[in-house]
Formats: structure tokens, C-alpha cells, sequence
């Protein structure tokens, strides 16, 4: 296998570690502030339908921020 192979490989890696974190952190997050009485219902009511869907949409886009914001300073480092 090339080095670029090796590169692109490690990369896939990576984006999966990065995705299943999120994943995690989103679950734990978002469960955390929707379910606060003990243990998880057997049905999610409409309230808590629409509590996961605005949390995890605030968490994936505070996340795009964030690897948006990383992705330039690493740009800007690399042009100096």
C-alpha cells in the first residue's frame, strides 16, 4: 500500500472516530436533558420527539462550527 493509500485510509479512520464521539456525545447530551425523570419512557412522546430533534440539531451544528472554525486556523498556520 503507497503512502497516499496509507494517508486516505488513516484519514477514514479518523472521520469514523470523529462520528461515533459526536454520536456518543449527542446521545448522552441530549437524553440527559430531554428524559429527566428516572430511567427512559417506553414511547417518546411528541414533546420528546421534538426536544431530541432540537437538540441533536443544535449539537451536529455547533460541531460544524467548530471543525469549520478548526479546518482555517489550520489553513491560516500553514500559509504563514
Amino acid at each position: 500500500m503507497d503512502q497516499q493509500s496509507q494517508v486516505a485510509q488513516m484519514q477514514n479512520q479518523l472521520n469514523l472516530a470523529v462520528v461515533q464521539m459526536l454520536q456518543q456525545q449527542i446521545q448522552k447530551t441530549c437524553f440527559d436533558k430531554c428524559f429527566t425523570s428516572n430511567g427512559y419512557p417506553d414511547s417518546l412522546q411528541k414533546s420528546d420527539q421534538i426536544c431530541l430533534a432540537k437538540c441533536m440539531d443544535r449539537m451536529i451544528e455547533a460541531h460544524s462550527i467548530v471543525v469549520k472554525a478548526s479546518t482555517e486556523m489550520a489553513q491560516n498556520l500553514q500559509s504563514q
